[in-house]
């Protein structure tokens, strides 16, 4: 689900820049800064970029279903689902630096309006994603310093979003019982 939620995210957020400023083809792409060889890929040239740059599982345990029904009035035991809140890093990597900051601001403005993704507010939500919330990680010049340092990157404008609730879920049964299907009680006096 992990892959789904942030092709998801991009195509929304793509969706928003399209519109807004009348492109003709897509400006939004999820990628990482650099390959591995240390070069910048030529896809992000001039793009908004997201980038994965930390998972962290969500230790918060709520109560999960851990049954489903089968047929024949069975019930299949599978282990709960995980959570994950996962950190995207939205980078403006324009050539010109005005048009980074006019598409950082723009990005901004979606989050801003568009803080959360459900199957009410938005239909077209992959099956399996229940809820996408979204916050700004604040982060002090010397964080940001270490996590562009560790890329091996030069900074561009950019900014830290906090999504939480991004579910993985195998649905591997794990055996299956019967269903109770009759009380028969019976008082003895």
């Amino acid at each position: 689900m992990i892959q789904t939620a942030l092709v998801f995210i991009k195509n929304k957020l793509d969706q928003y820049l399209v519109n807004r400023f009348k492109l003709d083809e897509s400006i939004t792409v999820l990628n990482h800064l650099l390959s591995p060889d240390g070069s910048y890929p030529q896809k992000n040239q001039n793009k908004m970029v997201i980038t994965l740059i930390n998972l962290d599982y969500d230790t918060n345990k709520q109560y999960q279903d851990s049954q489903q029904r089968v047929k024949d009035n069975g019930i299949a035991r599978i282990n709960p689902a995980l959570l994950f809140n996962i950190d995207l890093l939205f980078t403006a990597s324009f050539d010109d630096y005005e048009e980074a900051l006019k598409f950082l601001n723009a990005t901004i403005a979606f989050f801003q309006s568009h803080n959360s993704f459900n199957a009410k507010t938005t239909p077209d939500i992959p099956n399996g994603i229940k809820m996408l919330n979204f916050e700004i990680e604040n982060a002090s010049y010397f964080e940001i310093h270490n996590l562009w340092s560790a890329m091996g990157a030069k900074y561009q404008p950019s900014i830290i979003y906090k999504v939480r609730h991004v579910t993985v879920q195998g649905n591997e049964i794990n055996g299956i019982v019967s269903a109770v299907t009759d009380i028969d009680a019976k008082v003895q006096g």
